[in-house]
């Protein structure tokens, strides 16, 4: 279900998951399994971050460095998440603010890789977070899940790691990955 951009060996992708489980669990946060209503492939909560365990493990490790990122964004104490207040209407000016928001948390989670010690991955990580804002880019403008499998972005541009900033990891409003 939902293969990653490029396909990882499983000996990789276990390594990566027995790594990147470890280092989001140095920050503070509690990492899990449990059974997600649909489409929802993942959820945090400012403690802990949840993943649907039918997601294949590629997909997993992406989704558990994404949603770090995005716990960064919310229990930082100096960090104000870029969609923070804003509305939908008008559509243009939300994407923006959300392209912004999705990229830092993709930073975050590539920071977290490296500190992983995984740093041979940048290319999969940026096709991943790029495949990842194509789809939820396609959802606001279409009003529609679409297939992750249309859009699966390679070679992405590179993106850089941004230094995880201290955290107060504490209850927040529950948000998804789809």
């Amino acid at each position: 279900m939902n293969p990653g951009p490029r396909g990882l060996p499983a000996s990789e992708v276990l390594n990566i998951w027995t790594k990147i489980v470890c280092r989001v669990v140095d920050y503070g946060f509690g990492v899990e399994y449990g059974r997600l209503e649909p489409p929802r492939k993942g959820i945090f909560d400012g403690l802990k971050l949840t993943i649907e365990p039918s997601v294949d493990l590629e997909m997993q490790c992406f989704l558990l460095l994404h949603l770090f990122g995005h716990s960064v964004q919310w229990v930082a104490p100096s960090y104000r998440p870029e969609i923070l207040g804003l509305d939908l209407d008008p559509l243009d000016d939300f994407l923006v603010a959300l392209r912004a928001y999705e990229g830092n948390a993709a930073r975050f989670g590539l920071q977290v890789l490296h500190e992983a010690g995984i740093t041979h991955l940048d290319a999969w990580f940026a096709d991943f977070a790029e495949t990842d804002w194509k789809y939820v880019e396609r959802y606001y403008r279409e009003g529609a899940i679409p297939a992750w499998e249309d859009c699966i972005v390679r070679n992405a541009r590179p993106i850089q790691p941004l230094a995880v900033p201290p955290l107060e990891p504490r209850l927040v409003d529950k948000r998804f990955a789809f």
